[in-house]
């Protein structure tokens, strides 16, 4: 019976983690393609007022807080980027926003 029981409890608890890396793998995947993910994707800015409102409201794929580590700038095509690169307090994963700043008002 106590064999049993063990088989069941270890099932449960692979089963747990299938359903976890599973939901890790889906975030994941549409955190690729949400705005700002790439500089095709780049999120359009007036004011720089306007892409810290939207970092302060950006979360990791994982639920983690991201922190800002850096900025840089760069142009592709005629565009202005400047892209945010910040890094997960819980996972630790690197994260690049891209902001289109080609009409940004100064």
């Amino acid at each position: 019976m106590t064999t049993v029981l063990f088989v069941v409890a270890i099932a449960a608890a692979l089963a747990a983690m299938g359903v976890r890396r599973w939901r890790r793998a889906r975030l994941r995947s549409a955190a690729r393609t949400r705005p700002g993910a790439s500089a095709e994707l780049a999120i359009h800015i007036r004011t720089y007022a306007d892409m810290d409102e939207h970092l302060a409201r950006r979360w990791c794929a994982c639920g983690g807080y991201l922190e800002r580590r850096g900025e840089g700038t760069r142009e592709s095509g005629g565009r202005r980027f400047r892209i945010a690169r910040l890094v997960c307090q819980e996972c630790e994963a690197p994260d690049e926003v891209f902001f289109d700043t080609t009409d940004l008002l100064h």
